[in-house]
């Protein structure tokens, strides 16, 4: 019966160090994806897959200590819920709309690849135009502008079209990508 008490209680101590790892963590974890999230979602390779299952593992086990209890995890899960409830509220303040308002990136304009940003997401042209097939696209000339959304995913929008200004809302230098499409 002692057994069951020590993997079912939670002294205040560990308690305490539950909490401090988990938002520690969800920390430390939110800022790698924020770095790396875009091109992990764009296209994952088993590579990434495996790297943020092993991530997954690392950090679950992290949380919890040196011996798992099921009030640790609880407490775990409870900490976390109400972390990420924190940080909804502080992404959505006015602030860091601001500054999280360019966050889809162009990678190709007016048919032309934009390499360089590419090379910053950590992408490819491979990659890209296994997104291109998948929208139907045969060539570079029917693409207005091809954009990585924050989440991962891709958006093109084909020639032949005005591009009204709102469908490039949030897209990085969206002022300067209208400017290339109505010359372009």
């Amino acid at each position: 019966m002692d057994d069951l008490g020590y993997y079912l209680g939670l002294p205040l101590f560990g308690a305490v160090a539950i909490v401090v790892s988990t938002i520690v963590l969800y920390l430390a974890i939110t800022t790698l994806l924020s770095h790396a999230g875009q091109r992990l979602y764009a296209s994952p390779s088993s590579l990434d897959l495996a790297v943020v299952t092993v991530l997954g593992a690392i950090v679950g086990r992290s949380i919890l200590g040196q011996v798992p209890t099921l009030s640790g995890g609880l407490l775990a899960l409870a900490t976390l819920l109400v972390v990420e409830g924190v940080a909804g509220r502080v992404r959505r303040s006015e602030r860091m709309v601001a500054r999280r308002r360019h966050r889809a990136v162009a990678v190709m304009v007016a048919g032309q690849v934009q390499r360089h940003e590419l090379t910053r997401l950590g992408l490819d042209e491979s990659g890209l135009w296994t997104e291109l097939r998948a929208a139907g696209v045969r060539s570079p000339q029917e693409v207005a502008v091809a954009v990585v959304e924050p989440d991962g995913r891709f958006t093109v929008l084909r020639r032949g079209e005005d591009v009204h200004p709102s469908a490039l809302t949030g897209v990085k230098h969206s002022g300067e990508l209208l400017e290339r499409l109505s010359t372009g």
